[in-house]
């Protein structure tokens, strides 16, 4: 019987233009994605390349570990909740000195 489980987990792979911006306020953002979507992490990633360079990358982390040490794929996030994260790294304002969570 397979265990299935919800992705709980993202990185952020910020746009090309924006990585300097994004490596400085990567705890701010990393704070605000966590009380904007409560029981999800995040951890910000340097540029790669993935996606295109203008926009955020949401890479969800698929798979986990068992409690029998066994690896496991977690369900794929439904692509609207993916878009909802992207705009919302879109809306953080990198240069401010603190951002409200919606």
């Amino acid at each position: 019987m397979a265990i299935e489980r919800e992705v709980l987990e993202f990185i952020i792979v910020p746009p090309f233009e924006q990585r300097e911006a994004v490596a400085t306020a990567k705890d701010r953002l990393a704070d605000y994605l966590e009380r904007r979507f409560p029981g999800y992490r995040f951890k910000i990633g340097p540029f790669a390349p993935v996606g295109d360079e203008e926009t955020f990358c949401i890479l969800p982390v698929m798979n986990f570990l068992g409690d029998d040490g066994k690896s496991y794929m977690c369900d794929e996030p439904k692509r609207w909740f993916v878009q909802e994260i992207a705009d919302a790294c879109q809306a953080f304002d990198l240069h401010g000195v603190r951002s409200c969570a919606a």
